[in-house]
């Protein structure tokens, strides 16, 4: 029998967007690898490691395995089961993440990689349909400035803090209006336009744009949904 094969697994799970990196390592070679998945949850994302793991070892032949993971939920049993007949031994291992920071770096890093080429846009769409107005403007709003701040501040009932933008990011208070025109409700929608009645609509690719010249993430609508009140925005 060969000597034991360890193998490290992690995954970084965005639950807004149901991204998730994965990061292996093979101790044994000092190979390692990370790739790009989506998943229901945070538990799927972590069994989706393990068995990436797995299935490395099994497409480089090695028969004596130990799995490594950190989720204590993980069903090893019926896993294990599974793949038995595909081993001589396989063993897993729970440690605490602290033991796998390097698995875990790579699962972020590509996680992150893929996240700076996201199409911002449209998952700001699909979010938007399942957040409340107050949230979607407050996610959105710290990057405007002046009088178009203090209106969505007015209208949100929210006072987020600003976040910075490249300078040279044009038009930045209209490209936000127009966004919030595109992805908001219909009552949000005859708000802005009350207020806003000369905003033009962008292509698709100046929003993104400006949201990744900003460093936008999903994080911030958890942001955004942790600081609005209950009440909808007025009729």
């Amino acid at each position: 029998m060969e000597n034991n094969v360890i193998y490290l697994s992690d995954a970084s799970y965005d639950h807004l967007t149901k991204e998730v990196g994965i990061g292996v390592k093979n101790l044994y070679t000092n190979q390692s690898h990370s790739v790009f998945v989506h998943a229901m949850n945070v538990l799927e994302a972590e069994e989706f490691a393990l068995i990436e793991a797995i299935e490395h070892a099994i497409a480089h032949h090695h028969r004596n395995c130990v799995f490594v993971y950190d989720n204590m939920g993980i069903d090893t049993k019926s896993i294990g089961a599974f793949f038995s007949q595909m081993f001589d031994q396989i063993q897993f291992l729970w440690m605490k993440r602290d033991y796998l920071k390097q698995v875990d770096k790579l699962a972020c890093n590509v996680r992150l990689k893929h996240a700076k080429n996201a199409n911002w846009t449209k998952q700001i769409l699909i979010h938007a349909s399942q957040i409340s107005d107050e949230a979607l403007v407050s996610a959105l709003m710290p990057l405007t400035r002046g009088e178009t701040y203090g209106y969505l501040c007015a209208i949100s009932g929210t006072a987020p803090m600003m976040k910075p933008y490249p300078k040279n990011i044009k038009e930045v208070n209209e490209k936000i209006i127009a966004l919030l025109l595109f992805a908001g409700s219909q009552n949000l929608h005859r708000l802005l336009s009350e207020r806003f009645r000369h905003i033009q609509c962008y292509k698709q690719k100046l929003y993104d744009e400006l949201l990744r010249a900003s460093g936008f993430d999903m994080s911030w609508f958890e942001e955004a949904e942790k600081k609005t009140f209950k009440a909808p925005i007025a009729a």
